[in-house]
C-alpha cells in the first residue's frame, strides 16, 4: 500500500543481481528497470520484458536490451511499456559466452491513478480546436455555395442562401461529431474508471469463544468483480505456506505489532486467535495471492476496547500459533508506554546497536545511516545472542527473515523477504503458468474444489516439523551462495527495498534464533 515498486536480490549465473521495477501508475504506460550487478563484467547482455499470465513467454514480443548507465559501472536501466491491466511479470536475461540465465519477477500491472489535463494544455487544445471547427463549417458552407459558382460570378441570393445552408449544415455536423467523441471519451473514462485499483476493504471484529479470543474478517463481495477471475478469493494460493499474512500495528504511536495468520471458514470470512493485547485504534493489512499470481494486501481496522468492554481471556487459555509473534516498542510520539508487562524495547537507528527482547541485539548496519526517496537499498541487519556473539539464524516461514515498512501516518505498508518486497507464491504461480504453455483464461481448475485442495495442502503444511516445512518452502534458496562466506554463521539479514516517498518510517524485522521468532524494531527519516 503505497509502495508500488518492485524490488529483486538473487542470483542470476554467479552474479548477484540487485533489480528495482516501477509500474506505471496508469496502464498503458511505461515501467522503469533498474538492474545492479555489483560483481559483474562489463560485457554482459542484459534484456528484459513484460510477460502477462494470461499471454505467457510465447504469447509475448521480443526482449529489449537494457543499456549500461555511464560511468556507473554495474548499472543498467531501461523503460518497459505495460499494455494492459492484469497479472504481469518483468523477465530478465543475462547473455554471457552464450549461456542465458533469466528470472521471472512478480509485477502488478494495475492502473492507480487518473491523470488531469494541464491548464495550459487545454487551453491550447480548446484554442486548436474552435479554430478547426470554424474552419470545418466553412469548408461545408463554401462547398455548398462558393465553390460552384462560377468565376466572376456576382454572388445571387441563391448562393447566399445556400452559404447559409451549408453553416447550419456543417454547424450541425460538427456538433454531433463532437457529442460522438465526448460520449466515447465518457465511456473510455468509465471503463478506466472501473479498473482503476483500490485495495480490498474488509469489517473485523472480535469475539470470545470457548477456545479464546479470536478476530474475525469479512470481505466486501461488492469489490470482488473487478478484473475477470483477478479478484476471485475461490482461487487463493499459499505465500510462505500460509493463506493469509496478517499484520496488527497500533495506530499512532506505533507501538504494538503482530504478526498472525488467519485460518479460511469460507471464501469470504477468516479467523485468527489473538493475544492479548493493549486497547487502541488499530491498522490491519493481510496480504494474500491468487492462482493467476496477483498478490494484494487487504486493508481493514480494528478497535480493541479496554478490559471492561471486551472480556479477554487469560495467557494461559491463549495459545500462540506456532508462526506468529507479537512484540512491544516505545511509541514514535516517545510518550511513556502504556500498561505493558512485557519487554519493551526501544527502537533502534541506522548503525546503532539495540537490545531486543529476549536478550538478543541488532545492528542496522549503514555506511551513513542516511537514506533517501526513490533510491535503491539494501537494509542490512546483524543479529546476536545474549553473549554478544554473532546469532545462528534460522528459516522463518521458508526465509531467513521478515521485515514491515510503515510509514508514520499509516500511507505506506510494505512487507519485505530478503529476496524482495514480491510474492514468493506470485513468482511460483507465474513460473508454473509460463511452464504449462497455457494462455488465457481456459483450463482454470473448479472454484469450487480448488479452495478444499489447498486447506488441504495448508494442513499438510502444518502437519510438518519447521525443518520439513522449511526444506520444503526453500527448496529455491541458496543462503551460503547469497549472502558469501564471510557471514558463513547465518548471522546477516538484508532486505532489498526502495523508499517511495520522503518521510518518517518504522521498519520491524523478524528472524528466528534457536527456534524463538525475535523482533526488532527501527525507525528512520528519509529524505
Amino acid at each position: 500500500m503505497g509502495s508500488p515498486g518492485v524490488t529483486f536480490e538473487g542470483l542470476l549465473g554467479n552474479y548477484r543481481v540487485l533489480a528495482n521495477i516501477n509500474p506505471p501508475d496508469v496502464v498503458p504506460g511505461t515501467a522503469t528497470l533498474t538492474i545492479v550487478l555489483p560483481d559483474a563484467p562489463a560485457n554482459l547482455k542484459v534484456e528484459a520484458r513484460p510477460v502477462y499470465w494470461s499471454a505467457g513467454l510465447k504469447g509475448t514480443p521480443k526482449a529489449d536490451q537494457i543499456l549500461p548507465v555511464e560511468g556507473e559501472a554495474g548499472r543498467y536501466e531501461g523503460e518497459l511499456w505495460f499494455m494492459e491491466p492484469g497479472t504481469s511479470s518483468v523477465q530478465i536475461m543475462l547473455e554471457e559466452n552464450g549461456e542465458v540465465y533469466e528470472t521471472i519477477i512478480p509485477v502488478m500491472a494495475m492502473p492507480t491513478a487518473q491523470r488531469d489535463m494541464p491548464q495550459e494544455l487545454g487551453m491550447i487544445l480548446a484554442a486548436l480546436g474552435i479554430f478547426l471547427v470554424i474552419l470545418m463549417v466553412t469548408i461545408i458552407s463554401s462547398a455548398m455555395s462558393e465553390s460552384i459558382r462560377e468565376p466572376g460570378e456576382i454572388r445571387s441570393k441563391s448562393s447566399i442562401r445556400r452559404n447559409q445552408i451549408g453553416i447550419a449544415l456543417g454547424s450541425i455536423c460538427m456538433l454531433l461529431i463532437l457529442w460522438a467523441g465526448k460520449s466515447w471519451w465518457d465511456a473510455e473514462a468509465e471503463t478506466y474508471s472501473r479498473y482503476l485499483f483500490q485495495p480490498l476493504s474488509a469489517s473485523t471484529t472480535l469475539e470470545s469463544t470457548s477456545e479464546g479470543n479470536k478476530l474475525l474478517l469479512s470481505i466486501d463481495p461488492k469489490e470482488l468483480n473487478q478484473g475477470r477471475i483477478t479478484r476471485k478469493l475461490s482461487y487463493m494460493v499459499p505465500d510462505h505456506g500460509k493463506l493469509m499474512h496478517m499484520f496488527l500495528i497500533r495506530k499512532n504511536d506505533l507501538d504494538v505489532f503482530a504478526h498472525i495468520h488467519p485460518e479460511r471458514i469460507d471464501t469470504l470470512n477468516y479467523q485468527v486467535s489473538i493475544p492479548d493485547l493493549p486497547a487502541g485504534n488499530y491498522h490491519i493489512f493481510a496480504d494474500i495471492t491468487r492462482f493467476t499470481g496477483f498478490s494484494e494486501t487487504i486493508v481493514s481496522e480494528l478497535t480493541i476496547p479496554e478490559k471492561g468492554a471486551f472480556s479477554f481471556a487469560s495467557q494461559k487459555e491463549f495459545v500462540l500459533g506456532r508462526d506468529d509473534t507479537f512484540t512491544f516498542s516505545n511509541p514514535v510520539s516517545d510518550q511513556k508506554p502504556q500498561m505493558l508487562d512485557a519487554a519493551i524495547m526501544i527502537c533502534g537507528k541506522p548503525g546503532i546497536k539495540k537490545d531486543l527482547p529476549g536478550g538478543y541485539s541488532a545492528i542496522w548496519e549503514s555506511e551513513t545511516g542516511e537514506f533517501d526517496a526513490g533510491k535503491l537499498y539494501t537494509l542490512d541487519f546483524a543479529l546476536f545472542d545474549p553473549e554478544g556473539q554473532p546469532a545462528d539464524l534460522e528459516p522463518y516461514l521458508g526465509m531467513m527473515g521478515h521485515a514491515v515498512v510503515l510509514k508514520h501516518d499509516g500511507s505506506v505498508y510494505i512487507h519485505l523477504h530478503p529476496t524482495g518486497n514480491y510474492s514468493m507464491g506470485s513468482q511460483q504461480m507465474l513460473k508454473d503458468r509460463f511452464a504449462s504453455g497455457k494462455i488465457g483464461f481456459n483450463n482454470l481448475p473448479s472454484g469450487l474444489s480448488f479452495p478444499d485442495s489447498i486447506d488441504n495442502v495448508i494442513r499438510i503444511l502444518n502437519d510438518l516439523t519447521d525443518e520439513e516445512r522449511d526444506e520444503l518452502l526453500m527448496a529455491d534458496m541458496d543462503h551460503e551462495k547469497f549472502y558469501g562466506e564471510e557471514h558463513e554463521e547465518h548471522s546477516m539479514v538484508s532486505f532489498p527495498y526502495s523508499f517511495p516517498e520522503p518521510g518518517n518510517y518504522r521498519i520491524w524485522i523478524q528472524v528466528k534464533i534457536n527456534g524463538e521468532i525475535v523482533n526488532g524494531a527501527f525507525d528512520v527519516e528519509v529524505g
